[in-house]
C-alpha cells in the first residue's frame, strides 16, 4: 500500500496553541533513546535558532523570533532498528512505551524540513548516518552513511534540526528560554516524579535554562502517590507543591505513557481553591498545587496526537450498563481525592468561607436561614471571596434544590400508607423531620417576602426627596414601583412584579387590571376614548349572579402625580380627571375573561385613589369638590352619589406612614 506523505501531513491535526508539541515529540524520542542506551550520564540540549545575530538580540533583550531548534542527545542513535522504525509510517516499535509511530509526521505540520545527524554502534562498529526528513524529498532521504572513529561510546550524539517554522505556529510559539523549558517540564513531568531524568537543557544563545535544577529546586512532592480505583482501572495521582511560579493556576494532568495530554483547572472542580491565588504551606511558603495522574486506561484511550483521550464524556443509560468508563467518572474521583489531600491547607479559607456565607445570610439574606440547619454541606459547593451578588445567586440555586428535594420527600411521605406510620417508627420520625424542614422553609419564605416589603418602602421613600440635581423624581418613576407602566395584569405575574399593597392589600386579587393604557386598548372594555388611566382596576364579578351576566363586583381607578408638582391648572384637577375616567368606563360596554359581554351595574362602586403631594393648588382642589380632610390631615376623602364612587387623596407621606403601620409587627419580628 502506498502512502502520501502530503495527505498523511495534511490530515494530522496539530492546533495552534499546541505548537511546541512537535518538539516535545523530539525530547521524549530523546529520552527512550538514552534509556535504550542504559547510560547513567545521559544529556538532552534542546538549542534555540533564531532569525538574525540572536546572542546580539538576547543581550539587548530584544528577542527575535525563534525559526527552529536543534535537539542534541546521548542516545544509541539511529541504528538499524531505529532507523528502520523511522522510515516506517505508524510504527509499532515503541508501542510498548506508548508511541504511535506518529510523531515525526507532526515534525513536518510545523517545519519544512527535518535534518538528522547520528553517531552510533552496529555490530561492533561506529557510524554516522545523515538523513534528511522533508516532503521535497518525499519522506525520508538516508544522505549518506559511513564507519567513523571513535574512542569510546562517550561520543555517540544524535542531532536533529527543526528548520523553518512555519506560520501559524511560529506566530504562538513562546520565545523565552524559561518558557520554553517549564512548558518541556511540563510535558514530561511524569518522567521527573517517576524516574531519573536525563539532563536536559534549552540553550539560547549564551542563556541557558536547566530543566532539572528548577525541577529539584522548584517541585516538591505533596504527599505519597494516591491509588485509586474505578470500576476496572487503577489511577495513581501524584501532587507537587510548585514553588516560585509564575502561574497562580491550580492544575490537574492527564499523562499517558509518561507525557501529559490535557490538562483542567482545578478550581472549577473543588469549591475551596480560589483560581489565581496561590496555596500557604505550613512554614508559610506560598505554592500552586499540580496534580498528575497516570493509569493504563489513560494510556489505552489516549488518540493518535496525544491531544486528548478517546472516552465517553458521560454516561447515557447504555455505556453504563455495559461497564465502560467515562471522562467524568474518572473526574469526580480525582477531584475528591485531591479535595481531601488539600483539605488541610484549605481549611482556614473554608472556615473563613463559611464565616461570609453565615453573615450574608443574617444580615441580607434571612429567606435562606434554612440551609445553616439543614444543607451545610451544600454550602461548600460555594466559592470563597464571591461578591454579595454572586454569593445571592448561588444561595438561590441551592435553595431552589433543597426545595425541590423537599417536595419530592413530601410527595412520598402523603404517598405512605397510615398503618406504616402505626407499625414502623422509621415512618413517624421521617415525617416529623419533614414537618419541621417544611416550617422552617416557610418561615423562610416569610422572611423573604417581609425583606422584599421593607426594601420597597425604602425604595418609594427615596423617589420623594430631592435627587443631586435639585429636582424630583417624574411621576413614572412612582407608577413603575407600584406596576409596571404599558401592561395589563395578563401579561405579568401579578404576585411578584407588583406592589399596589402600598396603596390597598387588596387590590392585588382583582378579575383584570390595566397600568397606563387608554381605554379603547382594553380587552374587557368596548370603547373609543384615548384617555389614559395610570392604573384602572376590575374586581372579580358577584358570585351569585349567573355566569353570563356576573358584573364586576367593583372598579378601581388610580392616579399619580409627581412629587411637590407645582402649576396645577384648572384643566388639571386630579379630581375632575379621574370623574372623568369613571364616567366614561361605566358608559362603556364590558366583556369578561372569555369575551362575553356583561353588564355594570349602575349601583357598582367605584373607588378612586389619588397619589400625590398636599401642595396648596391640590387642597383647593379637594375643598372645591366637598372632600373632607382625613384626622391626621395627610389627605382628603368624599363620596360623589351621582357617579357611586368613593375618593381618596393621599399624601405621599400618609401612604408611605400607613404601608409602614401595616408592615412594622413584620419587620420588628424579622429585627430589620
Amino acid at each position: 500500500m502506498d502512502i502520501s506523505l502530503e495527505g498523511r501531513i495534511n490530515n494530522t491535526p496539530l492546533a495552534e496553541n499546541k505548537c511546541l508539541l512537535p518538539l516535545f515529540e523530539s525530547v521524549v524520542n530523546s529520552i527512550h533513546s538514552i534509556e535504550d542506551s542504559k547510560i547513567n550520564n545521559g544529556y538532552i540540549d534542546i538549542i534555540l535558532l533564531r532569525e538574525g545575530d540572536q546572542t546580539e538580540f538576547i543581550e539587548d533583550g530584544n528577542l527575535s523570533p525563534i525559526q527552529g531548534f536543534v535537539v542534541v542527545d546521548n542516545g544509541v542513535g539511529f541504528n538499524y532498528i531505529n532507523y528502520k522504525s523511522f522510515c516506517t509510517s505508524d510504527s509499532t516499535y515503541k508501542k510498548s512505551r506508548g508511541s504511535k509511530g506518529v510523531g515525526r509526521f507532526l515534525w513536518l505540520k510545523a517545519f519544512t524540513e527535518i535534518l538528522i545527524e547520528s553517531i552510533f554502534e552496529e555490530e561492533n562498529n561506529f557510524y554516522k548516518r545523515n538523513i534528511e526528513f522533508s516532503l521535497s524529498c518525499k519522506g525520508v532521504k538516508e544522505i549518506s552513511k559511513h564507519k567513523v572513529e571513535l574512542n569510546n561510546k562517550k561520543e555517540f550524539y544524535t542531532k536533529i534540526e527543526l528548520k523553518n517554522f512555519l506560520n501559524p505556529y511560529k506566530g504562538k510559539c513562546p520565545q523565552k528560554c524559561e518558557t520554553i523549558g517549564k512548558q518541556i517540564l511540563e510535558h514530561c513531568i511524569s518522567y521527573f516524579i517517576l524516574k531519573t531524568p536525563p539532563e536536559i537543557r534549552v540553550v539560547d544563545g549564551k542563556k541557558e535554562f536547566n530543566i532539572n535544577t528548577y525541577f529539584n529546586e522548584n517541585l516538591e512532592s505533596f504527599s505519597d502517590n494516591d491509588v485509586i480505583k474505578i470500576k476496572e482501572h487503577t489511577f495513581n495521582l501524584k501532587g507537587i507543591k510548585y514553588y516560585n511560579s509564575s502561574d497562580s493556576s491550580h492544575k490537574l494532568f492527564y499523562c499517558a505513557n509518561h507525557r501529559t495530554v490535557i490538562s483542567e483547572n482545578l478550581h472549577n472542580h473543588i469549591p475551596n481553591l480560589i483560581e489565581k491565588r496561590k496555596i500557604r504551606d505550613r512554614e508559610g511558603r506560598l505554592f500552586t498545587y499540580l496534580a498528575f495522574v497516570s493509569s493504563d486506561c489513560l494510556d489505552q484511550y489516549v488518540n493518535q496526537e496525544r491531544t486528548n483521550f478517546n472516552l465517553i464524556y458521560n454516561h447515557d443509560g447504555f455505556t453504563e450498563d455495559i461497564g465502560l468508563i467515562s471522562y467524568k467518572e474518572i473526574q469526580n474521583e480525582l477531584s475528591s481525592a485531591i479535595s481531601k489531600n488539600l483539605s488541610p491547607f484549605l481549611k482556614g479559607l473554608q472556615e473563613e468561607k463559611q464565616k461570609e456565607i453565615e453573615k450574608y445570610i443574617i444580615e441580607e439574606g434571612v429567606e435562606y436561614r434554612p440551609l445553616l440547619k439543614y444543607a451545610t454541606d451544600k454550602l461548600e459547593s460555594i466559592k470563597p471571596g464571591l461578591p454579595p451578588e454572586k454569593l445571592e445567586i448561588e444561595l438561590h440555586k441551592i435553595m431552589s434544590r433543597y426545595e425541590l428535594s423537599l417536595k419530592e420527600t413530601g410527595v412520598k411521605i402523603l404517598k405512605t400508607p397510615l398503618e406504616h406510620f402505626e407499625r414502623f417508627p422509621e415512618y413517624t420520625k421521617e415525617y416529623y423531620n419533614f414537618l419541621e424542614q417544611y416550617n422552617d422553609l416557610g418561615m423562610s419564605k416569610l422572611a423573604r417576602y417581609v425583606i422584599h416589603r421593607k426594601i420597597i418602602i425604602s425604595l418609594f421613600e427615596k423617589n420623594l426627596i430631592v435627587n443631586s440635581d435639585g429636582r424630583y423624581s417624574l411621576e413614572k418613576d412612582i407608577h413603575e414601583i407600584i406596576f409596571p407602566m404599558r401592561t395589563s395584569s395578563d401579561e405579568i405575574n401579578v404576585f411578584e412584579k407588583q406592589n399596589l399593597w402600598i396603596i390597598d392589600e387588596r387590590l392585588s386579587y382583582h378579575e383584570y387590571l390595566s397600568s397606563d393604557q387608554s381605554l379603547k386598548r382594553l380587552e374587557n372594555l368596548d370603547s373609543e376614548s384615548n384617555d389614559r388611566p395610570d392604573i384602572l382596576v376590575f374586581n372579580h364579578p358577584i358570585a351569585f349572579v349567573p355566569d353570563e351576566e356576573q358584573p364586576y363586583s367593583s372598579v378601581v381607578v388610580i392616579e399619580f402625580k409627581r412629587p411637590m408638582r407645582e402649576g396645577y391648572s384648572a384643566s388639571d384637577d386630579p379630581i375632575a380627571q379621574v370623574y372623568s375616567y369613571i364616567r366614561q368606563v361605566r358608559s362603556g360596554k364590558h366583556k369578561n375573561k372569555d369575551g362575553r359581554l356583561i353588564s355594570l351595574r349602575e349601583d357598582t362602586p367605584f373607588y378612586a385613589y389619588i397619589i400625590c403631594d398636599l401642595t396648596e393648588e391640590i387642597q383647593t382642589f379637594a375643598v372645591n369638590s366637598s372632600l373632607t380632610p382625613t384626622p391626621d390631615l395627610q389627605g382628603f376623602f368624599g363620596f360623589n352619589p351621582g357617579l357611586k364612587t368613593y375618593i381618596e387623596v393621599l399624601s405621599f407621606n400618609k401612604l408611605v406612614k400607613d404601608a409602614k403601620q401595616r408592615n412594622n409587627i413584620l419587620f420588628k419580628k424579622l429585627g430589620i
